[in-house]
This record gives structure tokens, sequence and C-alpha cells, in this order.
């Protein structure tokens, strides 16, 4: 049965306000309620008993590189069974685990895929009333959120030749599937393709495939179309390929707005009809543009983090209440927070990490002993170099609450706490799974990349086989 949509407006993901905010404590989106990987809580445990903070229920899941989306007492998330040619979206309560109610739906052999055996990739979004949440291949669904009806469902991979392998020429040969989140904006839910611009397909190449990027903006009562904003790319060129997203959303000229990077520039479409209203050319023409992970984010007033050439992160300052905003560029840095994971900005400093060994990486998974990646913590005014940790293991997050960092990385979890003087590590859990054997070569890297979640004093950790809740509310606040 499919239901009529009564539309409540999400938190925007630039941290806009909107006509209902989450409630404080809640989780109800990729990278928090604000989207900057962040929560506002107080009164967390400063420091970790030896075995690590107090375990309040796990339960099992299957493969999903999601993290937990938390509202109230409702916690989403989403997996691919077993048989790997079905994917469920569930809902369960957030304070005992157990279900509430389930959808699953066929999907195609995950190999029809990049990455396809570490599952769904796209975080559930809880509203006041709606769940929406996109499968790895594009099924796309609005749920009600107290029964699990859904209100209603759409193929998003059917809006496109670019996903749909209907072209010729090499058209989808580093399509990894959908992973970007769905964040209704008002009435709209805003949604970025890569479509072209794969360095696989040469200039010289005589092919039927047109490098194009794609945003589409969808109907968040209908899941329908709403506006498509599409531009040629030139031949070879780069965009954020294994990345979909929303873009950031801001006011311009009175009215709202989402900047979007792509094709080696800022572009400021309308909200309302898809409309280019600005641009700013932002990339070099042999650079690589903005496939950072998390992409363009407000950072403090009038500054923007974003990485301008592909890997290397630039603090842009831009003030978007102008009739021209007139981008300046305070610095890039190619020593800090490459495209890994996003970073977190905690009292004037960004806390992240940095690829030290390229070559040996992506297969950190099958190799948990390797130290390839430090994390870093660098001045964001001028980007320099604070202090750095070796040591840490590809597929990996970060998270902040209450001035304190909380990683996860391959098989373990850490509590740090945010210093600008030294690396203060205040606890660590190890062993959280055994598995190195998920996907093949640089997938077995990602088996640990599901975000901390910080909800109600309560810390919710994804691993490639369970959930676990951890209380980690400091006794005299509670």
């Amino acid at each position: 049965m499919i239901l009529r949509c009564t539309l409540t407006v999400l938190l925007a993901a630039a941290g806009q306000d909107s006509t209902k905010p989450p409630d404080v404590g809640d989780w109800p989106r990729w990278a928090g309620p604000n989207g900057n990987c962040s929560s506002d809580e107080k009164g967390l445990l400063r420091e970790w008993p030896k075995e690590g903070p107090k375990v309040l229920w796990r339960i099992p899941v299957a493969a999903g590189s999601n993290h937990p989306s938390v509202a109230g007492d409702d916690l989403c998330y989403a997996q691919l069974e077993d048989n790997q040619t079905r994917e469920t979206v569930k809902c369960i309560d957030s304070n005992t685990g157990k279900e509430k109610w389930s959808h699953g739906y066929d999907v195609p052999p995950v190999w029809h895929v990049g990455w396809g055996q570490l599952g769904v990739r796209a975080t559930p979004t809880l509203t006041e009333k709606h769940v929406y949440e996109i499968g790895t291949f594009g099924h796309a669904f609005c749920f009600d959120r107290k029964t699990g009806a859904i209100v209603w469902k759409q193929n998003f991979r059917e809006q496109s030749p670019y996903l749909d392998g209907t072209l010729k020429g090499a058209g989808n040969l580093e399509w990894k599937g959908f992973n970007g989140s769905l964040v209704p904006l008002g009435d709209k839910i805003p949604y970025f393709y890569w479509q072209g611009g794969n360095p696989a397909i040469p200039a010289w190449a005589k092919t039927d495939v047109s490098n194009k990027m794609q945003f589409f903006a969808y109907d968040a009562c209908t899941g329908k179309v709403a506006w498509k904003y599409e531009e040629d790319c030139p031949p070879g060129s780069r965009g954020p390929g294994l990345i979909t997203g929303s873009g950031l959303p801001i006011k311009f000229r009175d009215e709202d707005c989402l900047v979007v990077h792509g094709n080696r520039q800022w572009k400021i479409l309308r909200l309302a009809d898809g409309k280019q209203v600005w641009n700013w050319e932002c990339s070099g023409p042999q650079e690589a543009p903005a496939w950072a992970s998390g992409g363009l984010k407000r950072v403090g007033p009038d500054l923007y983090l974003d990485s301008l050439n592909g890997w290397v992160p630039s603090l842009v300052e831009c003030d978007f209440s102008q009739p021209d905003p007139k981008p300046k560029v305070l610095w890039s840095n190619h020593g800090i927070h490459e495209a890994v994971t996003p970073p977190v900005i905690w009292d004037g400093c960004i806390y992240g990490f940095y690829i030290d060994a390229r070559d040996e990486a992506s297969d950190i998974g099958a190799k948990p002993g390797e130290q390839n990646f430090s994390f870093r913590c660098s001045d964001l005014k001028t980007g320099k170099l604070r202090w750095k940790e070796q040591g840490f293991h590809l597929g990996l997050s970060i998270t902040a609450a209450d001035g304190l960092l909380f990683i996860h990385d391959h098989q373990r979890l850490t509590l740090v706490e945010a210093n600008a003087g030294a690396y203060l590590q205040k606890g660590r859990v190890t062993g959280l799974h055994t598995l190195t054997n998920i996907g093949k070569n640089s997938q077995k890297g990602l088996l640990d990349w599901s975000m901390p979640v910080v909800s109600r004093g309560r810390l919710f950790v994804r691993t490639p086989i369970e959930i676990i809740c951890y209380d980690i509310k400091e006794p005299k606040a509670k």
C-alpha cells in the first residue's frame, strides 16, 4: 500500500534552520544532525575503562557500510542479506535493539557494481514522520517511520542512461552504485551524480558516451523527478566518481540554493528549479576536482573546506550573502587529510587522517599489522600540521562530541581527546571482529567504514557483523 506523504522539513545538511529541527540527542542522518560528523551532546565519559565502555546491547547484522541513524527510540539501518540478492531496511528500538519493522527487496547480483560485497552504502534519513533510504542499485523509498509502510518507492537508476547500463562504449566503467543518502530539503531531495568524465575513456576514443555531470531534484512527497540540471564535461575529465550526494544548502540572493562542486567549478543551483545562478572556476584544467569524502563543508562564518584539486584540501573564504561572493583560497595543503573520510572541526582545529603509504593502504584490511595511516591535527586558519599519530588502518571514520573524538578503524574503536597540543588517547576497544576476507583487493580495507554515532549518551558502532550499543554517559551526568 502506498500512503500519502505529509512532508516534514528536515534540518538542512549544512545546519540551516528548518520548521522542525531534530530533537536534542538525535542523530537522524548521515554525518549527524548538522551533517558535520559531530554531536552537541555533553556529559560524556572522559576516559574509558580498560575493557571499554559498558555494552548495553548488540545485535547481528549483514553487510552494509551505512551507519545507524537514530531519532527518539527509533534506530534505522540497511543491509545486504547473506544471499547477496536482497537488501533490507530495518527499524529497531534504540534502547533494546529489538526489531520494530523491516522491508526487503530483491537486487541484482552484487558483482554488477564495484565494491558490491560491502552491501548498502547510503545511510537512512529520519524525519518526524518518515524514513528515506536508497539501496546500492537505486531502489529509493520513503517509509512511514512508525509502521514501516511504503509512502512511495522509485528506481532512481532508471532516470539516467549513465546508470541504467544502456550506454555503449564503457559508460559505466567506474560506477560504484548509489552512495549518497536521501536528505530532504523543503519539498525537494537534491541528488548529484557524476555520470561521465571517466578517466578510463581517453579524449581520443570514439564512443557514444557523452561525459556529463547531472544533478537531480526529486519530489520529497512522490520521489518523482522535479528538475534535472545537466552539463557536458571535457573528455577525460574526472569528477566525484565514487560519490553521490546532495550539495550544500545556502541562501543566495534571498533564494534557497545549493552549492555543488562539479566539472571543475563551484556552482550555485536554485533549489526551486535547478537553474544555475553563479559559478566559480575552482580547479585547474588538468586536475581531478572534489572527490574527497563528504565534499564541500561549511567550517565557520564564510569559511568552507573543500578538495579543490582532487585529494588536496583547501580552505576557501566566500561570503554567499553578497551578490558576487568572490571566493578566496586561504590555503591548500598536500599533507593534510586526503580523501579517506570526512575530517571533523573542533575548537579551531581539523582532525582527520592521511595516507602515509598509498601503495599498501588499500589492502590494509587483509594486513591489520600494517600502519599506513596517521591521525592528524592541523590548524584551521593556516592548514599547518600541529601533530600526527601513526598506526591507524584503512576502513576508518571519525565522530566528535563534547571535546572527544571517536575513531572507528579496522577491528577497533579509539577514544581521543580533542587537544591542539598533543595526541591524547583516552580509551580503546580492540577485537570488534576478526573478519579480513570480505571482498577483494581494496574492498578488504573498507570493512569498518561505518561512522560512530553518538545519541543520548550512547555510542552506536556498526561492524561487518553486528551493531553494538555502548553506554558512554558520565555517571554524574546521568
